[in-house]
């Protein structure tokens, strides 16, 4: 019970920018990078400037697989001829 305490004082003692995320805030950051347009201006912005460095580095992640999905959509579009 004691390292809960102590563990929850420590993050609050952390600056802003090292503060781990949780599970629910990784969840909603991917579901707000899932919707079309609006989601992928806002992965570029929290991939470019946002204060948390695990916030920073998932969307600059996730800006990455959808970089490699989109190549490869675009790969196969025209290996089939779909274009």
């Amino acid at each position: 019970m004691k390292k809960i305490k102590k563990s929850k004082v420590v993050e609050q003692l952390l600056p802003k920018a090292y503060r781990p995320v949780s599970g629910w805030g990784y969840f909603l950051h991917a579901l707000l990078y899932s919707i079309p347009v609006i989601g992928w201006i806002f992965m570029i912005a929290h991939a470019f400037a946002d204060k948390s460095r695990h916030i920073r580095s998932f969307a600059g992640a996730y800006c990455f697989l959808t970089l490699i999905a989109l190549a490869g959509a675009l790969g196969a579009g025209f290996y089939f001829g779909w274009f």
